[in-house]
């Protein structure tokens, strides 16, 4: 008989085998140049797939622990690509209404570090946590809350960052404002996944949220659907978006009314 993991599991194969090919299309009609929020997309598709089939795998084999892992550990860094893709996103907005060197163009550019290092510390955490070592695993949870607290304050200063971009919206061509609705509707899911991941790693005397067989309706309701909300987002807004190609390419709005902030 099937489990609710495994059916989960199953169900979010399906889904991101129809959303992988879709976020490849909407990234090559952008154009790669233009379009690193909807490659990392692409990557947290991929990711989802990875995840979801080992999930099944290690359902279907109780003799191994290593698969099952593995898939926590592939879920729990699934905030990482979401947040490189917003970041994409409000960048390529602020990239069209103001200058280069403006504060808010930097700091999404600057935010893919910090990003990449609580990634870091989330991949060796995880793999901690499925230790049969008590230090091990101890250490793990540590480099796990390590990171999910790295991931938290990048969010809040990306939240900072969307909220500063919505105050010289006047300046933002309609379809980089179609851009910026969705990374701001994105924000409240985004929010719950990091939450989720927050209450995984510093909840030690609990197994709901437990990143290693915890509680499968918990990570749906809290997690796989938030992701598959905030993907769907994005993906619409860049299917819907006109592309502009060729010299005939709008002109970025700073240039005829600046922006300070």
């Amino acid at each position: 008989m099937v489990s609710q993991r495994e059916a989960i599991d199953i169900a979010v194969l399906l889904i991101y085998i129809l959303l992988l090919p879709l976020s490849l299309f909407v990234a090559f009609r952008h154009g790669f140049s233009r379009s690193v929020g909807f490659l990392y997309l692409c990557i947290f598709c991929g990711i989802r797939i990875a995840s979801s089939a080992l999930g099944i795998i290690s359902q279907n084999d109780s003799s191994s622990q290593t698969g099952l892992v593995w898939a926590g550990v592939l879920g729990s860094v699934g905030i990482s690509p979401l947040l490189l893709a917003s970041f994409g996103l409000v960048s390529q907005v602020n990239r069209n209404s103001v200058p280069r060197s403006n504060i808010r163009v930097l700091t999404a550019e600057v935010l893919h570090i910090p990003n990449i290092l609580a990634l870091v510390l989330a991949i060796v955490g995880g793999t901690r946590l499925g230790s049969d070592s008590a230090s091990e695993r101890s250490s793990g949870r540590k480099f796990s809350q390590a990171g999910i607290i790295i991931f938290l304050v990048v969010f809040v200063v990306y939240v900072g960052l969307c909220l500063l971009t919505t105050t010289a919206i006047h300046s933002v061509a309609d379809r980089y404002t179609r851009m910026l609705y969705a990374v701001l509707l994105a924000l409240p899911f985004i929010s719950v996944r990091i939450l989720y991941s927050m209450l995984a790693v510093f909840l030690t005397n609990q197994t709901t949220f437990a990143l290693v067989n915890g509680s499968a309706i918990a990570q749906l309701c809290m997690a796989t659907i938030e992701e598959m909300i905030v993907v769907v987002l994005y993906l619409g807004v860049g299917i819907t978006t006109h592309v502009h190609k060729g010299n005939n390419s709008e002109k970025p709005t700073y240039a005829m009314q600046p922006v300070t902030a």
